[in-house]
């Protein structure tokens, strides 16, 4: 039922413009798909000229297109934007939206769904907007998704796999090279963690005062240099506290942490487990059998 009013809500008979297409190819998903996966229900790859245009003000679906060649002009939740080769746009199609070609496109798209969607796409959007410059990976995803779809049986599960690949190359970071200040700071976090270092100490390394040296940090490590120490601390932390038989005041004091009690907060707020509970996960004494 859910299907048959996208199909009737989203196609647009008679569209003008269409110089030529692959697809349409639809997709029935399964009732488990419905509950618990990324559904798609149709995608193609057009190719168009004036005076192709979509205008819509409302529909219960989201919808992903890749510009392969050309331009796509946008208008979507009090914004105008331009989609060029390469790039990536992300609806959700219940914001009234237009979209259009002033010249001959080509592009790809598919409609679908899911019970993170709602979540990711609102995401994605308050971080970079609904346009994605020079996605090439992104783009990759994409062609392996429609190869997919047109399948006679296409698997729900490969779907859903191929959108959150495509969700997941979209929103992670990119990271640059770090400045040659910035990594010799990390250097020296990196093998003086388990000393009582400071920002101040790892700010020296770089001859930037504290507050400009925390600023640049942040910017090209995305974490502030207090919070870089506490990784580094934790994660020898977890790493004595399950390979080993040490004492939590030992591995306390040798991973840098100025008390146990300190210690113990920072550790649960990281794995939502003390270290004592956590060491029990790892111990095959604390496994007994069935009586």
């Amino acid at each position: 039922m859910i299907l048959e009013k996208i199909h009737e809500e989203g196609m647009i008979p008679g569209e003008r413009g269409i110089m030529s297409k692959k697809g349409i190819y639809f997709h029935s998903p399964s009732p488990f798909a419905k509950e618990h996966l990324f559904c798609v229900y149709w995608g193609a790859e057009y190719l168009c000229a004036p005076p192709y245009q979509v205008s819509r003000k409302g529909l219960h679906s989201y919808l992903f297109f890749c510009i392969l060649s050309g331009e796509l002009h946008f208008t979507y939740r009090d914004h105008s934007f331009t989609a060029a080769t390469g790039d990536i746009v992300l609806l959700d199609c219940m914001y009234p939206h237009h979209y259009y070609t002033p010249k001959q496109v080509r592009f790809q798209f598919f409609h679908f769904d899911g019970n993170i969607t709602s979540d990711y796409c609102e995401y994605l959007y308050q971080k970079d907007g609904a346009l994605f410059r020079n996605k090439s990976e992104a783009a990759l995803t994409f062609q392996q998704l429609l190869d997919q779809l047109r399948l006679p049986q296409a698997d729900d599960h490969r779907l859903s796999a191929l959108v959150h690949t495509l969700f997941g190359s979209l929103a992670a970071k990119i990271r640059k090279p770090l400045s040659p200040s910035i990594q010799k700071a990390c250097l020296y976090l990196e093998t003086h963690f388990q000393e009582p270092v400071t920002v101040e100490d790892a700010a020296r390394q770089t001859a930037l005062s504290k507050y400009h040296f925390s600023r640049v940090f942040k910017a090209e490590t995305g974490s502030s240099p207090h919070e870089y120490l506490s990784t580094l601390r934790l994660r020898r932390a977890r790493e004595l506290v399950m390979e080993t038989t040490r004492s939590i005041d030992a591995i306390a004091v040798e991973c840098g942490f100025s008390s146990t009690s300190h210690f113990i907060r920072a550790f649960k707020k990281d794995l939502d487990f003390t270290p004592a509970v956590y060491r029990k996960f790892f111990d095959p004494s604390g496994f007994q059998k069935s009586p």
